[in-house]
C-alpha cells in the first residue's frame, strides 16, 4: 500500500505547492486535482514538466491524478462539450505521464435526462450511454499509449451519473476493452450506493486505486479521515494488502495542510488498530 495525499485537500494551493507538501507531510503520492484551481494542465510547458517530474523524483513523491469533471460531459449530447471533455482528460493522462506518475482517476458522463421525458426517455439514455463509451475508449487509447492506468470512479450514488449501478462500471469496462481501464474504489461512494463489501467483490482484481474517504453516511462529506462515523474495520483487510495507492480523499478548499496532515495521522491509527 502506498499512501496518497489527495490534491483536493489543499485546493487553492498550486499543483508544484501540493507535491512539495505531500512530501514535507510524509505521504508517498500525490493525486494532483488537474483543473482549477490547483492546475490549468495547458498553462504548463513541457520544461516546467520536465522539471517538476525531477521534484517529484528528488522528494520521493510519486505523481498521480484526478481528471477534470466540473463542468465537463464525456456523455454530453452537445458535440463540443463533449470534445472537449475528451480532450480535457487526455491532456490529464498527458500531463500525469509527463512527471513519472501512472494513474489517472476519471469519472463516468452524466445522464442530462430522465423519466419525465417520458417514452423518450429511454432512448435518450441509450444514445448518452453509447457516447460516453466512446469517449471512454478515446481516453483510454491515449492512455495504453502513455503507459497509464485510467481507473473509472464508481459514482452511482449520484442518480444522473452514467454508471447507475456497479454492474453498469463492469459493462463499460467490458466494452472499451482496453487493458489500461481500469477502476477507482471511492470508499465513500459505496457506503452511500451498494456498501464497500459488495464494491469490492465486484469490481475485483481491477480496482488499480483507492478513495479512502470519511463521511457520515448521508452525504459525500470528503471529511478529515477520522472524523466521521465510517467503520472501517471490515475491509482494512483489503486496504492493507492493497499493493496501489491510497488516496486519503479529504477535501478543504484552502491551501492549510492541516487536513492532509490530521488525515494521514488519524488513517495510520486505523490501520494500525486492526
Amino acid at each position: 500500500m502506498k499512501i496518497g495525499m489527495a490534491g483536493a485537500s489543499v485546493m487553492l494551493s498550486g499543483w508544484k505547492d501540493a507535491i512539495k507538501a505531500a512530501a514535507d507531510l510524509g505521504y508517498d503520492c500525490i493525486e494532483l486535482f488537474l483543473e482549477f484551481p490547483q492546475t490549468e494542465t495547458d498553462q504548463v510547458s513541457p520544461s516546467e514538466r520536465e522539471q517538476a517530474k525531477k521534484m517529484a523524483q528528488d522528494l520521493k513523491v510519486e505523481i498521480a491524478g484526478h481528471a477534470p469533471f466540473n463542468s465537463l460531459n464525456l456523455a454530453a449530447f452537445n458535440r463540443g462539450i463533449r470534445e472537449e471533455s475528451v480532450r480535457q482528460s487526455i491532456e490529464a493522462v498527458k500531463f500525469v505521464s509527463d512527471l513519472g506518475g501512472n494513474t489517472v482517476v476519471i469519472h463516468n458522463g452524466d445522464f442530462i435526462i430522465d423519466a419525465a421525458w417520458g417514452p423518450a426517455a429511454d432512448t435518450g439514455m441509450g444514445i448518452q450511454w453509447d457516447l460516453n463509451l466512446d469517449s471512454m475508449k478515446r481516453v483510454a487509447e491515449s492512455a495504453e499509449q502513455r503507459g497509464v492506468y485510467l481507473c473509472l470512479e464508481n459514482c452511482n450514488f449520484v442518480g444522473y451519473k452514467i454508471d447507475r449501478n456497479l454492474d453498469d462500471l463492469m459493462e463499460i469496462k467490458n466494452e472499451v476493452k482496453s487493458p489500461n481501464l481500469k477502476f477507482n474504489l471511492d470508499i465513500g461512494h459505496s457506503r452511500l450506493a451498494e456498501g464497500v463489501g459488495n464494491a469490492i467483490k465486484t469490481l475485483g482484481e481491477d480496482i488499480r486505486h483507492i478513495h479512502f474517504t470519511d463521511n457520515f453516511g448521508k452525504n459525500d462529506d470528503h471529511l478529515i479521515i477520522g472524523t466521521g462515523n465510517f467503520d472501517y474495520q471490515p475491509f482494512l483487510y483489503f486496504i492493507k494488502r492493497f499493493p496501489y495507492i491510497v488516496t486519503l480523499e479529504a477535501i478543504k478548499i484552502d491551501t492549510s495542510r492541516e487536513t492532509p496532515q490530521k488525515s494521514l495521522e488519524n488513517f495510520r491509527k486505523i490501520i494500525q488498530s486492526h
